[in-house]
């Protein structure tokens, strides 16, 4: 599937996308920060629907700046699509609908069981590691 907007994958295994690269591609008249305090009151949650992150910025004059974006789980940019209510609104939700379609097929959701299993197993070594010197001292003194 061609790359409309970039879809990334959070910790959580979510697609995710940039509350300001939605905003540019719908073509949205205001400034992303106002347009966007707007959209919020529309019921979704930080840290549910989406997070915010703030970065200090220098302008091209040198002085200092806090640039914000918000990394927006797909359900919530699919809503702000039709809040759009324009041909770049409609032309975005149908992609993250596919995105999800694909995301959801029975391939993509064994590989992403296979990452989270290898994880597990990951860590479960990790651990092995840090308690079989435990587990053999206490032996060790068991036997005495």
């Amino acid at each position: 599937m061609n790359e409309l907007l970039k879809i990334e994958i959070n910790d959580n295994q979510e697609q995710v996308i940039s509350g300001r690269l939605l905003h540019e591609f719908l073509g949205i008249g205001t400034q992303y920060t106002k347009w966007i305090e707007r959209m919020l009151p529309y019921g979704f949650t930080e840290n549910v629907d989406f997070i915010t992150i703030s970065q200090k910025r220098l302008t091209a004059q040198g002085n200092e700046t806090t640039y914000i974006d918000h990394i927006l789980k797909i359900n919530m940019a699919k809503e702000l699509c039709m809040l759009a209510r324009n041909e770049k609104g409609r032309e975005a939700r149908h992609y993250f609908i596919k995105c999800e379609e694909e995301w959801n097929s029975p391939d993509k959701v064994m590989a992403r069981a296979l990452v989270i299993a290898n994880k597990e197993l990951s860590t479960l070594r990790i651990e092995n590691k840090v308690m079989k010197p435990k587990a053999e001292y206490f032996d060790a003194l068991v036997e005495r």
